[in-house]
């Protein structure tokens, strides 16, 4: 991490600022460190990231962290798999959310849950020559997804401040970024409306929240292939929670996209 992105993090307990509690660190990349605020929650700096896991990551969760940190070396080439189970193309795919984004001038880009960092890979795609305009966030709770995410970012060349935390209380300010990117994990939140009303929360007023998962469009479903792909994985037999939508969202769309394959559900502060 660098010192400017101690302006942007909050503590994830309290929403208080955060500080460098060594105050010899100024400027380079900061790789180790210790972050508090003012009512003495403290935080560790490691590799360079951030770590603000608030509340504490329960044995539930930990044996899925678990299981994506073993396979993020490899996620990249198992997320292919898809490509040809569904006859389609998952990144081309993802250079569709360039569509939410400004022409011209800044945006405050959050890809919430980043993984590897395909979505991110997927906007270099399209703006290649534009990465500097982006002020590009990413969030995970799974260490070894966001080493991988780290090393492919550098490898491209821009920029993005990583940092683990959850997507239930996440350390950054109300109505701070243009657009909210997730997907691949909303099916299977402990909890669907606190994470959608966190996303709203954190994002500007007429800014976009973009949240993709598996599921089939209802014409998809009625098929044979459809009912094949549900009893193969039954994550695809998930329906748009649409009814987990914050009231107060605004111009809600639902997209089936990937061959009808995946959801995606769009709104606005």
């Amino acid at each position: 991490m660098r010192k400017p992105l101690l302006k942007v993090l909050q503590c994830p307990r309290c929403r208080k600022g955060l500080f460098m509690t060594d105050n010899t660190i100024e400027e380079g990349e900061i790789e180790t460190s210790t972050l508090a605020c003012e009512k003495g929650h403290t935080w560790n700096v490691k590799e360079g990231i951030p770590s603000l896991v608030y509340p504490a990551i329960t044995e539930k969760d930990a044996k899925w962290i678990a299981e994506y940190d073993e396979m993020a070396e490899n996620y990249d080439d198992l997320v292919k798999q898809y490509d040809d189970w569904l006859d389609i193309d998952t990144m081309k795919e993802r250079e569709v959310f360039a569509r939410f984004i400004t022409i011209e001038g800044p945006a405050k880009i959050l890809d919430m849950s980043i993984g590897t960092a395909a979505n991110f890979m997927a906007l270099y795609n399209v703006f290649k020559d534009q990465m500097g305009r982006f002020n590009l966030h990413g969030l995970d709770l799974s260490w070894g997804m966001l080493r991988v995410a780290k090393k492919k970012i550098k490898e491209r060349g821009f920029e993005a401040s990583l940092v683990q935390a959850n997507v239930f209380k996440t350390p950054y300010p109300n109505d701070f970024f243009d657009l909210v990117i997730h997907s691949g994990g909303v099916n299977t939140f402990s909890d669907i409306p606190g994470a959608f009303k966190e996303m709203l929360r954190i994002t500007k007023k007429r800014g976009f929240v973009v949240a993709v998962d598996e599921g089939l469009s209802p014409e998809v479903r009625k098929t044979e292939k459809g009912e094949a792909i549900i009893k193969a994985n039954s994550l695809f037999a998930a329906k748009p929670p649409l009814e987990h939508i914050p009231e107060n969202a605004k111009d809600v769309q639902l997209n089936y996209i990937m061959n009808g394959t995946f959801y995606e559900l769009v709104f606005r502060k």
